[in-house]
């Protein structure tokens, strides 16, 4: 796994000083990393007359330029950053000055006389300049630097942890259960949250009690509850759980939308995530089930796990 960040800023912001100064910190570190500038002013590899300049003027649509100094890479059309990368070996971490629409997390160097205000750009992490300001907590290349040391290398230990090897595989290579009989046995929760979208006058029905089928919420209660139940019985490595508590819980924006979150509880020695988000995932269906007749374009959204605790992974919320 690799991870990612952009440095951008306008001209003479430096962002060019800071991105040399992280590769440099970087690598000293034994981290290996991938810079990619991006230039706006078409900026060329070849030189005219060259035969790899040659190459790109018959047509090519790549090309390569091997020396004793390294390789280098040509494509005739810019290439999207995903693209571009894929030609690369990889690294521990990419390192993009430049490119602001870019899709990554945004460090922004700010000129003296910019205002933060005046960046609209999705995924910014922070603003940091050169000068002092007062209004930036990130001020001058070394404590700039050490920032986003810090930030890399804490994503890169939650990448580490991603990237360990899988156990849900036998010597075979085959998917197995996990062996969790070691495990402590001890209290876990977890809580997951979805949404359905329908008409206006599908939602007035529902909580007026106007849909044939019957109750709506009372149905999709005891469906959540059952399918947290029978979650081993549905996802294959999902291990048989003895559940000590089910609860669902039902809102709506007043409109047009309805939220069920479910909160599942046990003492037992694997977690029940999987169980509450099944317990949304079916609720939802059933108030789907239930009001279809009426309104086939109901859709549903935003299924996530909110919050679980216990077990050695510890606690976990949604958005920290």
């Amino acid at each position: 796994m690799v991870v990612t960040i952009q440095i951008v800023g306008h001209k003479k912001s430096g962002k060019t000083l800071v991105t040399t100064q992280l590769i440099q910190a970087l690598t000293q570190a034994g981290v290996s990393v991938t810079a990619v500038k991006h230039d706006a002013h078409w900026g060329q590899m070849d030189q005219p007359g060259t035969d790899s300049d040659r190459f790109s003027q018959a047509g090519a649509s790549q090309v390569v330029l091997d020396s004793n100094q390294g390789s280098f890479y040509h494509f005739q059309q810019p290439q999207a950053l995903e693209t571009t990368f894929s030609h690369l070996s990889p690294t521990a971490v990419r390192l993009i000055e430049g490119y602001k629409a870019g899709p990554y997390p945004k460090l922004v160097m700010l000129k003296p006389d910019e205002l933060a205000t005046n960046w609209h750009q999705k995924g910014i992490l922070a603003f940091a300049s050169l000068t002092d300001r007062p209004d930036l907590d990130l001020i001058g290349t070394d404590q700039i630097v050490n920032w986003l040391l810090t930030y890399l290398q804490m994503h890169l230990q939650e990448e580490k942890k991603m990237s360990d090897p899988l156990t849900h595989f036998n010597d075979q290579d085959r998917a197995k259960m996990v062996d969790v009989t070691q495990k402590a046995v001890t209290s876990r929760v977890a809580t997951a949250t979805g949404q359905i979208t329908m008409h206006p006058d599908t939602l007035s029905r529902i909580k007026t009690g106007k849909i044939k089928k019957g109750d709506v919420l009372a149905v999709a209660q005891v469906a959540g509850i059952m399918a947290a139940k029978k979650t081993s019985e549905l996802i294959p490595m999902c291990h048989l759980i003895p559940l000590t508590g089910v609860d669902l819980h039902f809102s709506d924006n007043k409109k047009d939308t309805i939220t069920v979150t479910s909160k599942v509880k046990t003492k037992h020695v694997t977690g029940v995530e999987i169980e509450a988000l099944n317990a949304v995932q079916i609720a939802l269906l059933t108030i789907y089930d239930m009001c279809k007749a009426m309104d086939r374009g109901m859709v549903i959204h935003d299924v996530h796990l909110l919050e679980k605790d216990g077990g050695k992974s510890g606690h976990f919320v949604f958005g920290e």
